[in-house]
């Protein structure tokens, strides 16, 4: 792929992945470098684009897979941080935060056991924010399959979701 059809393909992409990682980070800045080193990712392998369906939904991938990265590497890190330093068990504020981003890490576990297309409609739906009939385009599946499967997919979230808490309290 030569640099103008990367420019053309590649780089119109990076709203999408912004708001994407934006949403999973909740931290603007973190999100733009997230998404910088998506399109180094994309550069380095931009002789082998041809060969995917989807550059977009590639895109999408990484996106997520380097937030989710990022996000496992600030929890080891506000973990080392309590260690060293035991009067931040008593803020409430980093409490919050790590049960936050803790939930929202099982969140993401969750969806990630998630069989496709349930997995990518989720993900493109409740992360992405994309509308039943974008998604429908991506996947090239019927409208009504997609909230179909988006129910389906809710029901086994919330069933996974309770299971890990109740065998979590106890």
């Amino acid at each position: 792929m030569k640099s103008s059809e990367f420019k053309r393909i590649v780089l119109p992409l990076s709203p999408r992945l912004f708001r994407l990682s934006c949403n999973l980070l909740n931290n603007r800045e973190e999100a733009e470098d997230i998404v910088q080193e998506v399109f180094l990712k994309l550069w380095g392998m931009r002789n082998q684009l041809g060969a995917y369906r989807s550059i977009e939904a590639l895109a999408v991938s990484i996106t997520r897979n380097l937030s989710i990265d990022h996000l496992r590497r600030y929890k080891r890190e506000r973990e080392k941080q309590k260690a060293m330093d035991p009067a931040l068990i008593n803020d409430q504020n980093v409490l919050n935060d790590i049960i936050l981003a803790e939930q929202h890490e099982e969140l993401l576990r969750i969806i990630n056991e998630l069989s496709e297309p349930q997995r990518s409609i989720v993900q493109l739906r409740h992360v992405e924010g994309c509308s039943y009939e974008e998604i429908s385009k991506l996947l090239n599946m019927n409208v009504n399959a997609i909230r179909v499967s988006i129910s389906r997919a809710r029901t086994q979230i919330r069933k996974m979701m309770v299971n890990h808490y109740s065998t979590w309290k106890a």
